[in-house]
């Protein structure tokens, strides 16, 4: 006759049950971090790319509103444009948008990890006034990350109405 004796442990086929719902549960779970962590890399380059372009193109259009003459040195319709306002001059050094103002050292628009791969000046003139046109795309991150936007802007001149 067999004694029964308490039993304290796991049979081997439990023990690889208990594992293998263990690693399917690792594996679930480590596929919503790496998926949490691609769509915080992506939002923060489209949001490093939007605030780069709205304060590039905000900056140009308000010294193109407050302008009243355009220098023959400004480069329409090019990439890379150049557009030179009086004593301000809105070029690209290298992938990086800068404004010099006069004598001044120049000063970027874009942030340092944003590179403007296209930036074009169009000028439009008609009996009473000038409309400047603007056309650049900048790209940020790298590998599955690299991003490009679009950035498109318009101003007519003040002293040319």
């Amino acid at each position: 006759m067999l004694q029964s004796s308490s039993f304290k442990g796991y049979t081997i086929l439990e023990t690889v049950v208990y594992i293998g719902i263990l690693a399917v549960i690792a594996v679930l779970a480590l596929g919503a971090i790496l998926s949490i962590y691609q769509s915080f890399a992506k939002t923060q380059i489209e949001r490093k790319l939007a605030l780069s372009g709205d304060v590039a193109l905000e900056t140009m259009i308000k010294e193109l509103r407050a302008a009243t003459t355009i220098s023959p040195a400004s480069v329409f319709g090019a990439n890379p444009g150049a557009l030179q306002l009086g004593s301000k001059r809105f070029f690209l050094s290298g992938n990086t948008l800068q404004i010099k103002d006069g004598a001044g050292s120049p000063e970027n628009l874009t942030a340092s990890d944003v590179t403007v791969s296209n930036l074009i000046f169009y000028k439009t003139a008609s009996a009473n006034s000038e409309i400047i046109k603007i056309e650049m795309a900048l790209q940020a991150g790298s590998g599955k990350f690299l991003k490009t936007k679009n950035f498109y802007g318009s101003a007519v001149m003040r002293g040319a109405y």
